[in-house]
């Protein structure tokens, strides 16, 4: 309603001006048809008295308040919505980012963690194999000494019999 009542003055400030634009005062031009002096006159007269300099700039700077604050409205909106997916992208990114920085350090751990197993592994076994062969080594040579040993005592133990014999013999014959 007050948008219609705005146009409607708007268009009755236009006509007026429009006329003392040609230069025919809304007077004269009403004066020259005589039939219709009267109407005229009035209608002449009450959209210029309605429609002073102040109202017609008071409805021209009331419009472009308007153009203005839309304009405003519209940057601030504009900028709003700058910002605001500016922030949302940096969120985005970070988040993003974050992940995966997450991810490839899980990754990692976990692969350096396989193959630090691996490596222990392969490590105990090579040991293991090693620890093993040294032991039958020193079990066989343990084995080969013992019968070394047992051979010496035989032969020594024969010797000695023998010797013994011997001396009982030499008794026997000085008797």
């Amino acid at each position: 309603m007050k948008n219609n009542r705005l146009m409607k003055n708007l268009g009755k400030a236009t006509v007026a001006a429009a006329l003392l634009a040609t230069g025919v005062s809304p007077v004269l031009a009403a004066t020259e048809n005589k039939t219709e002096v009267k109407s005229n006159k009035t209608a002449a007269e009450s959209p210029s008295k309605k429609t002073s300099s102040p109202e017609s700039s008071k409805a021209s700077s009331s419009s472009e308040a308007s153009k203005s604050s839309s304009s405003a409205a519209s940057s601030s909106s504009k900028k709003a919505a700058k910002k605001s997916a500016k922030k949302s992208t940096k969120k985005a990114a970070k988040k993003s980012a974050k992940k995966s920085t997450k991810k490839a350090a899980k990754k990692s751990a976990k692969k350096s963690t396989k193959k630090a197993a691996k490596n222990t592994k392969k490590v105990a076994k090579k040991t293991t194999k090693k620890a093993a062969k040294a032991t039958k080594k020193s079990t066989k040579k343990a084995a080969k000494d013992t019968k070394k040993a047992a051979k010496t005592t035989k032969k020594s133990t024969k010797k000695a019999a023998k010797d013994t014999k011997k001396a009982a013999k030499g008794k026997k014959l000085e008797d």
